[in-house]
């Protein structure tokens, strides 16, 4: 969850800014400090279960790829962009993946019967297996970071990062709404700008 919230800030390049003025009067003058950085902490949250997680699988999965397996089991038959909106991987990123799980024979990718243009993607039972497995050594990860608060501080800790998660998500969805209605906005400008030149030489705009 941690590895997703730092990463969606890709989605939205202006997330944050509003926080950023308001603190730049007060900070712009001081030097940087790790110590006071969300993202860095985060990451080195995250960085704290990944090698408790490694440490225990020996290698055979990544905690990142644990996290696609346990997608997948958690929502067979979903697309990959399913399961990068679940995950919070970049598509680029996740289609690698895939592709190296698939090359293992931990999932299997059928054409989706909803689209023809998507991947229903489904575990294999080799992938279940090692997804059963590594489940104790993933809370265990989890577990390297929730045991080093109280235990009413580790619940406010993962309500914040579902919250995050769900607000990143929000937001990833606002921006993919507007993309696409910029889309459409930039398609029928471009129509609209082939009319006069298509009656001038007398023949319909191509649709």
């Amino acid at each position: 969850m941690i590895d997703r919230i730092v990463r969606s800030a890709k989605v939205r390049p202006d997330l944050g800014r509003r926080r950023m003025a308001r603190s730049n009067a007060d900070t712009d003058s001081e030097p940087y400090r790790l110590a006071n950085s969300a993202s860095h902490l985060l990451h080195r949250a995250e960085q704290l279960a990944s090698d408790r997680f490694n440490q225990l699988v020996d290698g055979s999965v990544t905690l990142r790829q644990f996290a696609v397996l346990a997608a997948v089991a958690e929502n067979s038959g979903a697309s990959q962009s399913d399961l990068v909106k679940v995950t919070g991987i970049d598509r680029s990123t996740l289609a690698d993946m895939m592709k190296a799980l698939e090359k293992r024979d931990l999932v299997h990718r059928t054409q989706s019967s909803d689209d023809a243009r998507a991947n229903a993607v489904r575990l294999t039972q080799s992938g279940a297996a090692v997804l059963s497995a590594t489940t104790q050594h993933a809370r265990a990860a989890d577990a390297a970071i929730l045991d080093l608060l109280p235990r009413t501080k580790g619940k406010s800790f993962l309500s914040t990062l579902a919250k995050l998660a769900k607000l990143s998500v929000e937001q990833a969805e606002k921006a993919e709404r507007a993309a696409k209605r910029e889309a459409k906005k930039q398609a029928r400008a471009a129509r609209e700008k082939a009319k006069p030149k298509a009656e001038k030489s007398g023949r319909k705009p191509r649709r």
